[in-house]
This record gives C-alpha cells, structure tokens and sequence, in this order.
C-alpha cells in the first residue's frame, strides 16, 4: 500500500528541509562527516533527496525540525495564549482615557 502525505504534510516537509539544509550550509559537510564518522561524499549524496526523504517521513510521523532556541508547545496552549492576547487587547482598546489624576 503506498501512502501519500497531505497537502499540510508536504508543505512541513518542505520547511523541514529548507531548515536542515540550512544549517548544513551554515555549519558545512565536512563537520557533519566527522561528526556521524561518514565521508564527505556520503553528506554530499544526501542533499540528493535523502533530506526530502526524511522530512517526509517526520513530517508524516507528526514530528517537527525546530532550532535548538525554538521552544514548542502543544497547539492548544498556543491557541489559548492567542485568545487571552486577542481578549486583552479588545478591553484595552475599550478602556478609557486618561482619568487626570496624576
């Protein structure tokens, strides 16, 4: 049975990617080759679709590439920030004028 990602899906992997060969760019084959004990040419060969093949299979497995400073929290909370945000500038936006006591 071959299995296709959705729409969503395909578009995570295509962001994972662009991050992963980022950061390859930025940190350069060489370091990773020495660091997994592989050849330079075997780093190189990846960048010929084993990146895309791996994003594909976090992104259908739900799971994310995010830089080491990102922080990640369930979509929920995030949407629960997003409403107290929305509900806090609402009131601010209601609220009065300067009342002259100072």
């Amino acid at each position: 049975m071959t299995m296709t990602l959705s729409p969503e899906q395909e578009a995570r992997a295509r962001e994972y990617e662009s991050l992963i060969l980022q950061r390859v760019s930025s940190i350069g084959q060489k370091t990773i080759a020495d660091a997994t004990d592989l050849s330079i040419s075997t780093i190189s060969r990846w960048g010929d679709g084993e990146y895309a093949r791996w994003c594909k299979v976090l992104a259908l497995l739900g799971l994310q590439v995010v830089p080491d400073d990102a922080r990640c929290h369930p979509a929920d909370y995030i949407d629960s920030l997003r409403a107290l945000a929305k509900r806090c500038l609402d009131h601010e936006s209601k609220r009065p004028g300067p009342l002259g006591w100072d």
